[in-house]
């Protein structure tokens, strides 16, 4: 009786791989301690959707294999079930009992093809008798594992060789069941064959034997249960924007001191939004979670980003692309050192075998990025990068024109990734977007007596949150453009305003500023320091679309429409939200107007500035040169008239 019960607990080890994904449960046990060849087996199936099962709040991990019906388990996961799966079942071989020199053993056949796609060799044979061999259930499990690390290359083999061999069972029904009964005693795989289009992982292959000892090792029974772990993998959309560092460094004093530069502000980190001068480059990219793939039933067929700039912006063309395990390498990376960041993979759309090509409208009027994985492409996602992160880079250029928009509505940059699977119908859309936002000064220049030339007025303006001095083009009397920076205020551009006395600067972005008046109009002071700026740049909070069990799908790469029981057709509602804290500004500390861009409010810093007329010294000609003119003339008569009277004198 104990080398019995040894060897039933030997039998349920076939089982381990179908207890990872499937607890067996026994619905029906057999009253004896040997196994009744004269009777049949039954497999039952159930699907459940686990991610959504996880993102609702169900704990998923109490649900563990007992050999017994998991009543709990179906109550819980009732809502979650899965319609419209297929399973396909092989009676791969016998189950036999080795006896041989004293050692006793469970044993299973395998098909030869079956051996190969496992890496079984004869010499892991635990018995060969004419064209059958078979192993124990530990070589099978063992195997197994390790042939589905392979990403998607073992699914790949044996989805193939159930294709061709195996018998489909029933598409689970609403309640996400299916089974097959009256089958024939011995080893069985089960491999997941068809998924519909809102199942977006396929559960690993198992085996099953029938009939199978239940968990206490007890007894034999012939109606086994399968609760197979799914999970939808669907893939994610992040799109971030920063100021470039290595630009900016050069214009400030910490040139030796990059790394701490970058670490210091957070302007220098990757976030949905950023404010940035006219001229500057910026760093941009979008974060994908690539999807679960699991096998050729899930593969990707489609995966496109479509990116679209505000016509204030220019694109670089330089796209990238970087594959990583995690993405905590995106953050300190961007288009000019991808290579140095450790990514499992860096792809340029000019290698000998492109993974993607890049489509570049053109600029101004069609300012876009089409960012598509050609066919090389998506063998490697499908083969390699189940669920590892691919992160886009490439950076734009804030145009120096009227073409930024300046104030709260900002400089949009959309984008859109489409993806579709071959087991689906539709395609499936996410979006995101990232703002850069930048503003203006609007300064009226005035004199204590209304008489001044304001032409002859002028100012630097330095950044003092980053330690630059502006530099700007004047595209007409009193209108600059910002172009660039300067480190030394002798490079800086010397700012006038036109003769109704104002100055209009666009392209700033939101940090401290010092406004110096290095020249004035004759008669009149110039202003004793320089003026405190202080812009708040505006604020949003991002939220991107997301997809849900079945993703937000269309019948079109370009339409976007709800297939959750919405008619194709009708308007998708999830769209990006955008929550928006407006720009403010002071000046001296004092709140300061501001004023609009068009149709975008807190565009332009407010600012009026009145030069004094100096205080009158006393004047050097004039009237006071004839006083002195008479002064002399009386001197020069009394001295005469002195002069005279002494020669009489002497006369006499």
């Amino acid at each position: 009786m104990k080398i019995q019960n040894m060897i039933k607990k030997i039998t349920i080890a076939v089982l381990s791989v179908a207890m990872m994904l499937a607890p067996i449960v026994n619905i029906k046990a057999a009253s004896t301690d040997v196994v009744d060849t004269s009777k049949t087996g039954s497999i039952t199936i159930h699907k459940y959707d686990m991610t959504a099962a996880k993102q609702a709040g169900v704990n998923t991990s109490q649900f563990t294999s007992t050999g017994k019906q998991d009543a709990a388990a179906e109550a819980a996961l009732e809502k979650y079930a899965i319609k419209g799966v297929e399973f396909s079942y092989l009676r791969v071989g016998d189950v036999e009992q080795q006896s041989e020199n004293g050692k006793i053993q469970m044993i299973y056949e395998l098909p030869t093809t079956i051996q190969q796609i496992l890496g079984l060799t004869s010499s892991d044979a635990a018995k060969t008798e004419g064209s059958k061999t078979y192993f124990t259930s530990q070589q099978i499990n063992e195997k197994l594992a390790k042939a589905l690390e392979d990403n998607t290359v073992t699914k790949d083999k044996l989805e193939d060789y159930m294709g061709k061999n195996g018998i489909a069972m029933d598409e689970t029904n609403a309640n996400g069941v299916t089974s097959k009964d009256k089958l024939p005693l011995g080893l069985y795989l089960i491999v997941e064959t068809k998924a519909p289009e809102n199942v977006t992982y396929t559960t690993n292959p198992w085996f099953v034997q029938l009939p199978s000892t239940d968990s206490k090792g007890d007894d034999w029974f012939y109606d086994v249960i399968c609760y197979p772990k799914n999970e939808t993998g669907n893939p994610t959309l992040d799109k971030r924007v920063r100021n470039n560092p290595d630009q900016d460094n050069v214009t400030t004093a910490n040139t030796d001191r990059l790394a701490d530069f970058t670490s210091a502000r957070n302007e220098y980190k990757y976030q949905s939004t950023v404010t940035a001068s006219k001229a500057e480059r910026l760093d941009y990219q979008f974060i994908s979670k690539l999807p679960h793939i699991t096998s050729s039933t899930t593969y990707l067929s489609t995966y496109t980003f479509n990116d679209t700039m505000a016509k204030g912006m220019t694109y670089g063309k330089d796209a990238v692309i970087a594959i990583y395990e995690t993405k905590d390498a995106a953050d300190r990376t961007n288009v000019n050192n991808v290579e140095k960041s450790g990514a499992l993979a860096v792809w340029k759309s000019s290698d000998t075998d492109p993974k993607f090509a890049a489509t570049y409208g053109k600029s101004g009027d069609d300012p876009t990025i089409k960012i598509e994985m050609t066919k090389a492409g998506l063998k490697e996602l499908n083969k390699k990068y189940s669920d590892k992160y691919m992160v886009v880079y490439y950076t734009a250029k804030v145009n120096t024109d009227d073409s930024v928009i300046l104030g709260d509505k900002g400089n949009s940059n959309d984008v859109s990734l489409t993806w579709k699977r071959t087991n689906t119908n539709y395609y499936d859309i996410l979006k995101d977007k990232c703002i850069v936002y930048s503003y203006g000064y609007d300064l009226t220049k005035k004199f204590s007596d209304s008489k001044g030339d304001a032409t002859k007025v002028k100012f630097v303006v330095k950044n003092k949150t980053d330690n630059y001095y502006l530099v700007a083009r004047a595209d007409r009397a009193g209108v600059y453009q910002v172009t660039g920076k300067s480190a030394k205020e002798a490079d800086a551009t010397q700012f006038s305003p036109s003769s109704d006395g104002k100055l209009v600067i666009n392209g700033i972005e939101g940090d401290e500023y010092g406004f110096t008046e290095t020249h004035s109009d004759a008669g009149y002071s110039l202003l004793k320091k320089e003026v405190i700026v202080k812009v708040t740049e505006t604020k949003a909070d991002i939220t991107p679309t997301k997809a849900n069990i079945t993703g937000i799908q269309s019948k079109s790469d370009t339409d976007s429409t709800a297939n959750d029981g919405v008619p194709n057709g009708t308007a998708l509602k999830n769209d990006v939200t955008v929550q928006l804290t407006a720009a403010s500004a002071t000046v001296d500390d004092t709140k300061a107007t501001m004023t609009k861009h068009d149709d975008s409010g807190n565009a332009y810093i407010n600012m009026q500035i009145t030069n004094q007329k100096q205080f009158m010294l006393p004047m050097t000609g004039g009237a006071g040169n004839y006083l002195l003119i008479i002064a002399g003339v009386v001197v020069t008569g009394c001295g005469i008239l002195i002069l005279n009277k002494n020669r009489r004198r002497s006369q006499r």
